[in-house]
């Protein structure tokens, strides 16, 4: 099954833990994606399409991934491929 991986700094005050993460493909367009921090172990919400988390500002499910979420706060989504020989091209 496909996989997406994400690398991301959490910004839990005094954590700053950069991880990354593995998830399907599936479960980020069609399902819920929660992703927990190793180091202070709190849980990140990085898809939603089945409407369970709602958006405090709207009381709606309408951020539907992190991808939502981060252009809603006026931050860059930054995207890339890995290819066989295992070099990242970044496309966004």
């Amino acid at each position: 099954e496909p996989k997406y991986s994400l690398t991301f700094t959490c910004k839990v005050p005094e954590c700053d833990e950069r991880t990354s993460h593995m998830f399907s493909k599936r479960a980020y367009h069609h399902g819920i994606v929660i992703i927990q921090c190793p180091k202070c172990e709190n849980r990140h919400l990085i898809a939603d399409n089945l409407g369970w988390f709602k958006d405090e500002r709207t009381g709606q499910g309408s951020l539907r991934n992190i991808e939502d979420i981060m252009r809603s706060k006026g931050q860059q989504v930054t995207k890339g491929r890995l290819d066989a020989g295992g070099v990242v091209e970044y496309t966004e």
